[in-house]
């Protein structure tokens, strides 16, 4: 009897301790439930699962992103009376190999006093994954001349690694105001120089002086391949262009050019070894008989003038086409490598040299 007792007083206390659990069970907090049943919640979901359970969306640029490029303002600039701006729009330039950094210009707005965009310009960025990092660069000043005023543009291209020039190359593009409208004069002008007539400090460009009534000459400095010649250019105000302002550059009817003469720089960074002579000519022609002169390394050596075809490209005034290539309307000055006379003067005997090897005696070797 005892004994079944305890077994019943044993029986009725698993039983109320059973319903007790389950009562602590159902109000327990969600934050104090078993472990094992949160880790089941909380396993991790792959973007590839994310991806193909859900609907793609239009990326948004986050806020990163957005502040990657940021805007430049140049001027305002005073040409025939009115104000202009110049906007840019530039991007981070990738690093490439040699691990650039600096900003590279993605965009260019030149504008009107009012805001309205009046000629435009895009340049290519670079991906991440490139052999070489390249960054344009966009500055102007005013073109101040005696007939007329104007705004000039450069672009600059730096694109590392890179080898050694004796100049680097350059686009020049003059704008200009023609009856109330403004307008570009040329398409950009690629030249392996520069403008020589600028004070960068005021950002202001000075032409070389008159040409007649309503035009004046912008010289630009140009690599001759041994040497840097000064190449006028006559800017038409009333018409709104560039062109040669020497009549021989212009092609005769059968489209060959004959040599025109040129003002040159001095060169004062050319080396002669020891002892060595020239040969000097009368004039720009070859000549049978050329006379020798002694070159020492202490001799007085002048370079005097130039005899030379220069090609000439006005480019195109159209807009640029949006291609990749954003100076698909390019122009540009270069010099012939296969036909260039100097004219030099050696300790007071002037002439005319026409052979590598006269250039090389006198310091000037042939660079491309």
């Amino acid at each position: 009897m005892r004994t079944f007792r305890f077994a019943a007083i044993s029986v009725l206390l698993v039983a109320l301790a059973e319903a007790g659990w389950w009562a602590n069970r159902r109000y327990q907090p969600i934050n104090q439930r078993p472990v094992q049943q949160q880790s089941l919640a909380m396993q991790p979901v792959s973007l590839q699962q994310l991806n193909s359970s859900q609907t793609s969306a239009p990326a948004v640029p986050t806020v990163g992103e957005a502040a990657a490029e940021t805007e430049q303002r140049l001027g305002p600039f005073s040409v025939a009376g009115k104000d202009y701006r110049i906007m840019l729009r530039k991007k981070k330039r990738q690093p490439g190999p040699t691990q650039e950094t600096g900003d590279t210009v993605v965009a260019m707005e030149i504008r009107d006093a009012a805001d309205t965009i009046l000629y435009q310009r895009t340049f290519p960025h670079q991906s991440a994954d490139v052999e070489f990092s390249d960054a344009w660069f966009v500055s102007a000043g005013v073109l101040t001349g005696t007939n007329g005023t104007g705004l000039l543009v450069s672009y600059d291209l730096d694109s590392e690694p890179s080898a050694p020039e004796p100049e680097s190359s350059e686009w020049y593009q003059v704008f200009g105001v023609v009856k109330g409208k403004f307008k570009p004069f040329s398409g950009p002008i690629l030249v392996q120089g520069e403008v020589p007539s600028v004070d960068r400090t005021s950002k202001q460009f000075k032409s070389a002086g008159p040409l007649d009534s309503q035009s004046d000459a912008l010289n630009f400095k140009v690599w001759a391949h041994h040497f840097r010649l000064i190449y006028p250019v006559r800017v038409d105000w009333n018409q709104g262009k560039l062109n040669p302002a020497q009549a021989c550059d212009t092609a005769n009817a059968g489209g060959s050019r004959r040599p025109c003469q040129y003002a040159v720089t001095p060169e004062d960074d050319r080396r002669t070894d020891g002892l060595t002579f020239v040969q000097l000519c009368p004039d720009s022609a070859a000549c049978k008989n050329p006379e020798r002169v002694l070159v020492k390394e202490d001799s007085k050596v002048e370079l005097l003038s130039c005899a030379t075809v220069v090609q000439w490209s006005e480019g195109l005034t159209s807009r640029p086409t949006g291609k990749p290539d954003s100076m698909d309307d390019q122009g540009g000055i270069s010099v012939s490598s296969d036909n260039v006379q100097l004219k030099v003067r050696v300790d007071g005997k002037e002439g005319w040299i026409h052979a590598d090897e006269d250039f090389n005696a006198l310091g000037l070797p042939f660079e491309q």
